[in-house]
């Protein structure tokens, strides 16, 4: 995946599309069950209803996670698509307020890095605690009663009838 000029890009109204691996993506490998699967993207620039320049970023993915339950490998579908504006700087960037619906501000470039954009995508569209349907359902272990069967309770045990721990 190369740099490309997000300023042209909206201007022109293009769009650049492509697939990379997941395994090129390190932030993103280290969260799935095994590093496989392609992400497919394509980001259309635009120029959005105030006259910002802007682009909209679509992701779609299968990938491999862990449940957070029993282990085993969970299957993910990823299809995301996401709104961006353009900003000059950083500065810039930081005076937008964060809303939960939108375009999200981005700081343009003329070498921008899709790559890094792909991935922080992927990983945003990822659940925080990937379960399995048949897991959710699965009864859990009780917890203990009583604080006397706590772990804390068994080192009391441990201690009791030593002088030499206080």
């Amino acid at each position: 995946m190369r740099t490309i000029d997000l300023v042209e890009l909206a201007r022109e109204g293009g769009f650049v599309e492509g697939e990379v691996d997941a395994a090129a993506l390190p932030r993103l490998a280290s969260l799935l069950s095994s590093p496989m699967g392609r992400i497919r993207y394509r980001l259309d620039g635009r120029i959005d209803e105030r006259g910002r320049s802007g682009a909209v970023l679509r992701i779609n993915a299968h990938l491999g996670l862990n449940c957070d339950l029993c282990g085993e490998r969970l299957e993910w579908d990823v299809n995301e698509t996401e709104g961006f504006f353009f900003v000059d700087d950083e500065a810039q960037l930081g005076a937008f307020p964060i809303e939960p619906d939108g375009d999200e501000p981005l700081v343009a470039s003329r070498t921008f890095d899709l790559r890094g954009l792909v991935e922080e995508q992927t990983i945003l569209a990822l659940p925080i605690s990937p379960r399995h349907d048949a897991c959710e359902g699965r009864p859990r272990p009780p917890l203990p009663d009583k604080a006397e069967d706590g772990p804390f309770a068994a080192l009391a045990r441990l201690k009791r009838g030593r002088s030499d721990i206080q």
